[in-house]
């Protein structure tokens, strides 16, 4: 994606929560494999500043050693939530492990 197409979509994606009403939660994704980005910290900060309430999933666990999903989880919280105020939960979409605590999570935000 361009810098032009980067930008466009960012503009986007703040509109959008921004003026929907009907959100009730935003559901972040990061990749559990890797320190998040720049664009990750920038998100995150964005969501944190619009007040929103948010969760931070944290996908492919599958792909990581069961030992370090909980210090991984731990490095995504240090370098994006260090006040440790906003959930993080690993994930795995292909394995399905962790859905469960995901998707009560979730719950507590629509019921």
């Amino acid at each position: 994606m361009s810098k032009k197409e980067q930008v466009d979509t960012g503009r986007f994606i703040e509109e959008y929560l921004i003026n929907r009403e009907q959100i009730c939660l935003v559901i972040f994704l990061v990749d559990i494999r890797h320190e998040p980005s720049q664009d990750d910290k920038l998100m995150y900060d964005f969501i944190i500043k619009s007040g929103l309430s948010c969760i931070i999933v944290a996908n492919k666990a599958d792909k990581i050693a069961i030992t370090k999903v909980e210090d991984s989880v731990n490095d995504i919280q240090d370098f994006l939530n260090p006040m440790k105020d906003i959930c993080i939960l690993p994930f795995s979409s292909e394995r399905k492990i962790y859905t469960n605590n995901v998707l009560k999570k979730i719950e507590e935000y629509i019921n």
